[in-house]
Order: C-alpha cells, then sequence, then structure tokens
C-alpha cells in the first residue's frame, strides 16, 4: 500500500489542503515540518479518518471538528461540508490497484449526514444515509473489505503512530504485552488463536453434552455462559476504551492550544483588572481634586486672606500678645499713670474747693503714693483697652497653620493633567482585552478532562473484568467431564481442533521468529545508542500465549526491559515494527508523528542515519525544526527525501497553508 494523495476540506486547521505524498524510487521519505500547534497531528487524524472514518455523531461535535475561519469567515453554515479524500494504491491478488476514497460530513437540520465513495480502477461505490439497508450493508462490506486488505483498522496503531505517545506506553512497563500484540495481529497468527478460541467454545457445550449430573450440567452451561458474556463484555470496553484514548489522542493538539489560550484568558483578565484599576485611581483622583477646588473657593479667605495677614502682620500681633504675658492683667483691673495723675488733681481742686484748709503734700507726691512707689518701674500697655476674647482672637491668629493647600492641589492637577488623556488608550486596550477573552469555547477541555476520567474507569473495570473471568475459568475447570461408554468421534475431534489451530500459531512463529530475532539484533545494534553494537542476541519464545522478548549482552548477561529508560524503550518498539513490517502479512506505509518522541541527541543522529532510510517503502514523518533541523539533521536524509513540505499556520484567518519546503530550505538544495 502506498498513500498518493491526500485532500482535506473544512477539517479543524485546514480550509482547503491537496497534498502530494507520491515517492520516488529509492527515496522512500515523505517530510512535513510544522512548528507545534501548526497542524501536525490533525494532518495524521486527517489521513486516519480519510481511511476509516471520523466520530461525528451530531452538531455539536461536528461544530468543533469544522474549520473556524471558514465559520468566522461567514459563510452558511448548511454549505459547510468537512471533506477527506485519499488516494492510494495497493496489491489485490498480485495486482496492482488504484484507490480513491472519499468520506464527507455535511449537516442539515442539526444532523450529521456521512457519505462515503471509492473509486475502484473507475468502479465506484458509494452509499450515504438515503441509501437502501441493504445496499448501504453491501457497500459498507465492500469498502471495509477493501481496507482491510490493505491496512485493518486493529493494525494501523502499529503503522500511524505518535513516537510521543508510544513513548508514555512504555512508560507504563508494557513493553511484553505491546510486542506480543504487534506479532500477534502484524505477523497475521491472531486469526489461528481466534480459531482456537472458537473451538474451545464449541468444546464446552460438547462437553456440557457429556456431563452425566443435570446439575453439574446446568452449572457449567451458567458459568461457560457467563464467561462468554464477561468475554464478550471485555471486548467491547476495550473497544470502547480505545476509541476513548483514540479521542484523547485526537483532541490532545486541541486542548494543548486551548490550556495555553486559557492560560493567556488568566493573564488577560489580570491585565484588564490592573488597566481597570489605574483608570478608577484616575477618575477617583479627578473626583477627589474636583470637590477640593470646590472646598479651596469656598474658604479662600480662611485659607488664603488670614495666613497672609498673619505673616504680614505677625511681629506686632506678637507683640500685642506678649504685652499681656506675665502681669496677670486683662486690661481692666489698672490704671495709667496719666489716668491716676488726673484723679489726683481733681482731689486737689475737691480740697481746694472745700475750704479744708490742710496743708496738701506736692502732687508728684501724691501721685507717687496712688501708684503705691511704682510710678519709677511702670510702663505703659497702650493695648489695655483690648477685651479677653480679642486677645485670644488675636493669639488664636499667629497660631494658624501656615501650609497653603494650594501646593497639594496643584501637584494633583498636574498629575491629572498628565493621567486623564491617557484614559481614552486605557479604555481600548481594556475593549481590547474583552474582546480577546470573549468567544473562547472551552467546552473541549471538558470533554478531554471527561474522556481522561472514563478511561481511568474503563481501566479499572476491565481489570475487575479480567480477574472475574479468571475466576469463573478456574471454576469451570474443576468439573470432571464424564466420558461416555462409547466414543465421541466428533468431541474427540473438537479436543485435538483447538490443540491444532494453537500449535499452528506457534509453528508459524517458530518459522519467522529466527528471522526477526536476527533482524532486530541487527538493528538494535546499530539504533540503540546505550547498548550499541554489543547485543548478542534477541530471543523470542516460541509459544505465543506465554509470548516472551528477551535482549541480551555479548557478556552473557540479560538486558531487562523494565530497566530501559524511555529513549531505548521506543527504539527497541520501533525496531520491532520494522521487522515486523519486512516479514508480516501487510505493506503499508509508515507514518510517525513526533518523530523523536523522547529520544536523546545522540539516539536522534542514528535513528536519522540508519533507522528512517530503510524503516518502510513509503515513510511518512512529521517533525519540528527542533526534532529534525533543517541546519544540522536535514542533510543526513535528504537523499531518502521524496518531498518536503512545512505547516505554516495563519493565525488570523484560522488555518493551516503547506510551503513546498523544509522550514524554508529547499530539497534541490540537496541534489
Amino acid at each position: 500500500m502506498q498513500i498518493t494523495r491526500l485532500i482535506v476540506k473544512n477539517y479543524r486547521t485546514y480550509l482547503d489542503l491537496d497534498l502530494d505524498l507520491s515517492i520516488k524510487p529509492e527515496q522512500s521519505i515523505i517530510l512535513i515540518g510544522g512548528a507545534n500547534g501548526g497542524g501536525k497531528t490533525t494532518l495524521f487524524n486527517a489521513i486516519c479518518g480519510a481511511l476509516y472514518g471520523l466520530n461525528i455523531p451530531n452538531a455539536a461535535v461536528f461544530h468543533r471538528e469544522v474549520n473556524a475561519g471558514a465559520l468566522a469567515s461567514g459563510a452558511d453554515e448548511r454549505d459547510m461540508e468537512i471533506k477527506l479524500e485519499i488516494h492510494f494504491t495497493g496489491k489485490v491478488l498480485d495486482q496492482m490497484q488504484q484507490y480513491i476514497l472519499s468520506r464527507s460530513w455535511i449537516l442539515i437540520d442539526d444532523s450529521v449526514r456521512l457519505s462515503v465513495m471509492l473509486n475502484l480502477n473507475g468502479n465506484i461505490i458509494r452509499y450515504g444515509v438515503a441509501t437502501p439497508s441493504p445496499e448501504r450493508q453491501n457497500s459498507e462490506a465492500q469498502v471495509a473489505k477493501i481496507i482491510k486488505a490493505n491496512l485493518p483498522r486493529e493494525l494501523s496503531e502499529y503503522f500511524l503512530f505518535d513516537a510521543m505517545s508510544a513513548g508514555q506506553k512504555l512508560e507504563e512497563s508494557q513493553l511484553s504485552r505491546i510486542i506480543r500484540e504487534n506479532i500477534e495481529n502484524v505477523m497475521g497468527f491472531r486469526k489461528y488463536l481466534d480459531l482456537a478460541k472458537a473451538a474451545r467454545r464449541v468444546q464446552e457445550v460438547k462437553a456440557s453434552e457429556r456431563l452425566k449430573a443435570k446439575a453439574e450440567r446446568e452449572e457449567y452451561l451458567r458459568l461457560t455462559e457467563e464467561k462468554r458474556t464477561a468475554v464478550e463484555t471485555l471486548g467491547r470496553m476495550q473497544d470502547e476504551r480505545r476509541d476513548c484514548r483514540a479521542e484523547i489522542h485526537s483532541l490532545a493538539e486541541l486542548v494543548q492550544e486551548l490550556k495555553k489560550a486559557q492560560n493567556q484568558e488568566t493573564l488577560l483578565k489580570s491585565r484588564r483588572d490592573q488597566l481597570l484599576g489605574q483608570k478608577k485611581d484616575i477618575l477617583d483622583k479627578e473626583s477627589q481634586y474636583r470637590i477640593a477646588v470646590q472646598d479651596f473657593i469656598k474658604e479662600l479667605a480662611v485659607t488664603i486672606g488670614l495666613p497672609q495677614l498673619t505673616k504680614n502682620m505677625r511681629m506686632e500681633i506678637t507683640q500685642i500678645v506678649q504685652a499681656f504675658d506675665g502681669d496677670g492683667s486683662d486690661g481692666s483691673a489698672s490704671l495709667s499713670p496719666e489716668a491716676v495723675a488726673v484723679m489726683v488733681d481733681r482731689i486737689i481742686e475737691f480740697v481746694k474747693a472745700q475750704n479744708l484748709g490742710s496743708s496738701l503734700p506736692e502732687r508728684a507726691e501724691l501721685i507717687k503714693a496712688a501708684l503705691g512707689g511704682a510710678a519709677d518701674t511702670f510702663t505703659v500697655n497702650p493695648w489695655a483697652f483690648l477685651e479677653k476674647h480679642e486677645l485670644a482672637a488675636l493669639s488664636d491668629l499667629i497660631r494658624l497653620p501656615r501650609a497653603n493647600p494650594f501646593v497639594t492641589m496643584e501637584i494633583i492637577r498636574r498629575e491629572l493633567a498628565v493621567s486623564i488623556p491617557s484614559l481614552k488608550k486605557i479604555n481600548k486596550q481594556i475593549d481590547d482585552l474583552t474582546a480577546q477573552m470573549a468567544g473562547k469555547d472551552f467546552s473541549t477541555l471538558k470533554r478531554y478532562e471527561e474522556l481522561e476520567g472514563l478511561e481511568a474507569q474503563l481501566t479499572n473495570e476491565i481489570e475487575q473484568l479480567e480477574s472475574d473471568i479468571k475466576e469463573k475459568e478456574k471454576r469451570i475447570q474443576r468439573y470432571d467431564i464424564q466420558l461416555q461408554e462409547e466414543p465421541d468421534p466428533k468431541y474427540e475431534a473438537l479436543c485435538r481442533l483447538a490443540n491444532y489451530f494453537e500449535l499452528a500459531a506457534d509453528e508459524l512463529l517458530k518459522a519467522k521468529k529466527q528471522q526477526i530475532e536476527i533482524k532486530m539484533r541487527d538493528d538494535l545494534n546499530i539504533n540503540l545508542a546505550a547498548y550499541r553494537g554489543v547485543i548478542s542476541k534477541v530471543e523470542l519464545s516460541e509459544n505465543l500465549r506465554t509470548l516472551s522478548f528477551r535482549i541480551f549482552h555479548k557478556a552473557g548477561n540479560e538486558l531487562y526491559l523494565d530497566q530501559l529508560n524511555a529513549a531505548s524503550k521506543q527504539v527497541v518498539v520501533q525496531v520491532l515494527l520494522k521487522a515486523l513490517h519486512e516479514y508480516g502479512d501487510y505493506d503499508p506505509p509508515v507514518m510517525i508523528d513526533t518523530v523523536m518522541g523522547v529520544l536523546d541527541k545522540e539516539s536522534r543522529s542514528i535513528v536519522l542515519e540508519h533507522y528512517f532510510p530503510s524503516l518502510a517503502h513509503q515513510t511518512i514523518l512529521l517533525s519540528t525544526d527542533s526534532e529534525i533541523d533543517p541546519e544540522r539533521d536535514l542533510v543526513k536524509i535528504a537523499a531518502f527525501v521524496s518531498a518536503a513540505y512545512t505547516l505554516e499556520r495563519d493565525k488570523e484567518a484560522q488555518k493551516t497553508t503547506v510551503q513546498t519546503n523544509y522550514f524554508g530550505t529547499s530539497m534541490e538544495e540537496f541534489a
């Protein structure tokens, strides 16, 4: 099988994609580069979706899967169509066939309508929701048969895979199980094991008929029926978990973008709150300034006039106040020498007018006596006429605060003169941030979390169910199957048949295991950096039911798989994949997303030079420039590259475009 072309319309980040994936002789690699979030994983999912279909059960999922740029451009939703078309070649009965498989989804009255078309060398097979049921079932069976002949869905995860996800699986210490599943499925051994299971099922029915005791027979049948139902339920749950994991994987890229957007929204909200705070501070300061100006005008005389008057007359007022300090006088209880002199003069005139005839002392002596002998030291207080409240007012006047509120108001005015014009800019920034935060749909994050919870729940239920099945098997084995006196050739044949199929699978494994062991040993000695050149052998067991996989050092000791680091485990699985691709029953292309996964620098260099060039007849690599550097690494595989592309994300138009180069480097430079 070889993929030659992929057409994608209105699917996630792709508005209109037409990609040539055909390869040239001796150049098996198609190299597709892109930054994180550029559309690599979506391209990977588009190929899987074209082959096996997408799960779009309702309008909500359709809106999530359809290209956002098409909806944002104003296109009519009724004209929206998600279309995936893949062109590929494959052999049927040794005849090369050309296939064009197209799947499209449209939304009509909130109902998703699917249509499928397969062009097989000009012969058209088509079906959709309007196709009559018998005809549709027949067409679906034909399409499924053709896909199964080229790459069955159960095998797709071994050839179309995400190296990073593979690395995560290996971290769960499931390497031996993964290797067993790879070998069973890819090498075609699974069908023999399924036949063995079917034979044992018929054998169980026959065995129940041979039980003498009716109660034992009924109990035996009940247990075997419960076991069969449990096995079917287990299969359904495993399928559901696989679908759940597939949907988790398909949403992983979008979830990463939404988580970044959610973090960005938090930053945007914080910035907007900061701007709203700045705006409030400016408006509050303006309001306070207006109130202060109004109060300043109302109290102008008090705040400006009196302090200025006090400043100019402080010395005089201070002298007046000091004239009263320390004499205990209030200005009304004492007489000045002039007043005493006047009184003395009146007394002298009165005595003379009355002709009292007494001899009076000299006027000066009388005045001195009236003043109590203080006439020589008495200083006249010119402000003695002031009342108490007037003196208190003068004292308060010189104690008035001298600070002028106008100075502070002027500082605030200047600040407002600068900040108020910036309000327009702040308002625009707030509007822009609000617009950026609007319209974000984080329902996918919720769906992703629900899927993770469902996957964990299914895993627990599967483990419990597997335990129940083992318990029922133990109880079934306790029964002693009573043989009839007469031989039963059919029952004896059934007993041999199940063993025959199991032995057939083991014999097939033996026939190919040596080739797989040698191929893996040689490739591990080249590609496994941690043990490069020191692996003496790789050993597979000869029994599929207890299949084991072991690696040995040339010193004789075993290299335990669970002790390998994640990068080494990834290399082991990829080397196994290469061996299975070479000796398996199918010949599909290999497509790897995040090609380097968890590989370290040394392992990356080795894989580039020795693994990818000879991996498959067609290898599609999806890589960032940090995984395969265009300047340092591209030269190592350039000779094996048929075509190189770069996926570029147009954030404004919400779509991905394709450039015919690898991060600006043309493959013609290496010609």
